[in-house]
């Protein structure tokens, strides 16, 4: 009786599958659908993996091939999305699908296969770049709740930079089996001998504490939870979410670098750039002493050269463009200038090598298995003696001067904030040179904004607002420099101007002096800038900083770290005329959280006829983390932060209306 009461219980959580012909759908599948006929879905998922297997090998001659299996089951409304099935690719014939299928085994018992009109190709260059990676997404038609979904493919690639694979782990639904094999002997490879292969796995702990593991051949896992959904404010998932590295050392190849150490790439890639961009005269800086020679030569690039992402080919995604190309075209992206940069020193007699670094998230360590995971490239030269500039490093091979060329709003000598305190490596002709960037380098991002303005009975706020900006930390100077609508950039993005307010420039700096602040004077008027509630008006919080938005979906508890980081300042000064007479609501609140420390006071001074209120704010943030166990205690600390802000933002901008 107890066993009849368990088997019904099981079978309520996960209907019973013989109702849907199993037959139909191909023989890797079967096995893990029956094996959960009598399991329970995890709660509150809105898919299930079943399966997740990807085959990886070595084909030679620096080809891989893929080969993936998936099954999903398809729990409710929101899990249709497991339907559709994305890959990705390197496009120009550097990767190529050599087989795509697809099954969807319905409820009901009907069977829908995959089509090719139901398989689309676009490229996947982002941010106004230009590139010919590619993305492939097949769609299955009539996915539905209760829905049996499976997928097999085979992809070849050639890496540009040799062959090697990446795989992540989890996922936003759950996984009942994911598994990861190095296949050596299927008939579609062909012979491998003297191929050495590595498999790193990083972060697996906590979230899979214990994978089943063969060294260099497969990782196998069981019952994989959920990323959490909702959930803002984590480490990057480099630094904390699981993945698979393979790589494939052939020794036989020799147009790509060996992969087996860091030093390796870092010669053969230095040798890339001293063919690629050698001796250069045409920035016109031969002649001068080499700090006045590379300053010329850095104003003449910032000025006249843009940034443009433009990964025309795969190969432009490791290499650079040639120096001559560059000049002639004008723009390029980081490793086409760091190229043109140090084809020009070397006119000067200044050596200098590329130097691999990654801001766009988490962090590279020396100690990490070399791989393809920087995402920006700057410059490097060699000075025989210091220049007394604060972005030289030392070094075993000598002093070398760091020059980021995508940053034209940072003088030399000065890195942007996106470097503060990460590895760089230097591609020495010798090997990898590590160096972190030098705190003293860093041009910390800073806002002042002040506001002197006068409000009419009716609460129309008129005001003329200032700006000064150093490091482009509102993105004013690079919209002056840009689009040149400065204004319509600040009236959207910045002061929320209504559409019936009026907002006009007075004046601003020349965005192309990067030795000095930005400035931009605006002239806003706003038909309700001063809100009245009974005895109570509030101005419109024009110059303050957002208050910061929830991290943690609330009753769910905290499964990723909490991580902050910043080094920003913010100053904000306002003078408002009121008529009649009036007394601050919030007079002074200053303290420090973990996040930021903040100051806050306002005043009122008596005027004929009315009331100047004076407000001064001002706040530094600063780098925070709390990683497993201790991350419930950040997101309670980012409560509090967050309370903080939006009590300076709607008590510290009102007034208290004296009759």
């Amino acid at each position: 009786m107890r066993a009849q009461v368990i088997c019904f219980l099981a079978l309520a959580c996960f209907p019973p599958l013989w109702s849907q012909p199993l037959n139909k759908l191909p023989d890797w599948a079967m096995p893990h659908v029956q094996a959960v006929a009598a399991e329970a879905a995890p709660d509150g998922a809105d898919a299930w993996v079943l399966l997740d297997r990807t085959q990886v090998a070595y084909a030679g001659d620096g080809e891989i091939r893929t080969r993936r299996f998936r099954l999903v089951k398809v729990l409710s409304e929101r899990g249709l999305g497991q339907g559709a099935f994305i890959l990705g690719g390197l496009g120009d014939q550097a990767s190529r699908v050599r087989e795509l299928r697809g099954w969807n085994l319905r409820p009901d018992g009907d069977l829908e296969k995959l089509s090719k009109d139901a398989t689309a190709t676009w490229e996947s260059g982002v941010g106004g770049g230009y590139s010919t990676d590619q993305q492939i997404l097949a769609v299955l038609p009539r996915v539905t709740k209760g829905s049996l979904v499976a997928f097999e493919s085979l992809q070849s690639f050639r890496h540009p930079l040799g062959p090697l694979d990446a795989t992540e782990v989890l996922e936003v639904v759950p996984i009942r089996q994911w598994e990861l094999e190095v296949v050596l002997d299927a008939a579609w490879f062909r012979s491998v001998e003297g191929v050495a292969v590595n498999l790193d796995l990083k972060h697996f702990a906590p979230w899979i504490p214990a994978p089943v593991v063969q060294p260099g051949r497969s990782v196998k896992a069981s019952n994989l939870p959920a990323l959490p959904r909702g959930e803002s404010m984590h480490p990057h998932a480099f630094d904390q979410l699981p993945f698979v590295l393979v790589r494939f050392l052939d020794p036989r190849l020799k147009e790509t670098p060996s992969l087996a150490t860091w030093d390796s790439l870092a010669i053969w890639l230095n040798r890339q750039y001293q063919e690629r961009c050698p001796r250069s005269e045409a920035s016109g800086a031969v002649g001068k002493g080499p700090l006045e020679g590379l300053k010329a030569i850095h104003a003449w690039m910032g000025r006249d050269f843009l940034y443009k992402q433009v990964y025309l080919t795969p190969s432009r995604g490791w290499l650079p463009e040639t120096a001559v190309e560059v000049v002639r075209k004008k723009y390029g992206d980081c490793k086409d200038l760091a190229g043109c940069f140090l084809a020009e020193a070397a006119g000067l007699g200044v050596q200098g090598s590329p130097v691999l670094a990654r801001i766009g998230g988490g962090e590279i360590q020396p100690d990490l298995p070399p791989s393809l995971t920087h995402d920006h490239v700057v410059a490097a030269l060699r000075l025989p003696q210091s220049l007394g500039l604060a972005a030289e490093v030392e070094t075993p091979k000598g002093r070398y001067l760091l020059v980021d060329l995508t940053d034209p709003d940072t003088p030399l000598g000065q890195l942007g904030e996106a470097h503060r305190g990460r590895w760089l490596m230097i591609c020495d002709p010798s090997g990898a040179l590590w160096v972190r960037a030098p705190e003293a380098a860093i041009l910390q991002p800073r806002i002042r904004v002040e506001v002197t303005g006068e409000v009419n009975l009716g609460g129309k706020l008129t005001a003329t607002v200032r700006f000064v900006e150093t490091g482009d930390k509102l993105d004013l100077r690079s919209a002056a420099r840009g689009s040149g609508k400065l204004v319509d950039f600040i009236a959207r993005e910045i002061l929320d101007v209504p559409p019936t307010g009026s907002i006009t420039l007075v004046s601003q700096s020349d965005p192309r002096d990067i030795h000095r602040p930005f400035e931009a004077v605006v002239k806003v008027v706003h038909p309700d800038g001063f809100h009245r509630v009974g005895q109570e008006g509030t101005f419109v919080p024009w110059g303050l900083p957002a208050a910061p938005s929830l991290i943690q979906p609330a009753g769910k508890p905290r499964v990723q770290g909490v991580k902050s980081r910043r080094g920003d300042v913010w100053e904000f000064h306002a003078e408002y005329r009121v008529p009649g007479k009036a007394q601050p609501a919030l007079e002074r609140k200053e303290g420090e959280t973990p996040f930021r420390t903040y100051a806050w006071h306002a005043e009122v001074r008596p005027q004929d006829q009315g009331t100047l209120a004076v407000m001064d704010f001002r706040q530094q943030r600063k780098d925070v983390a709390w990683l497993p166990p201790d991350q419930e205690k950040g997101v309670a600390e980012a409560r509090k932060d967050r309370s903080v802000l939006r009590s300076i933002r709607e008590d510290g901008l009102s007034l208290k209306l004296v009759p």
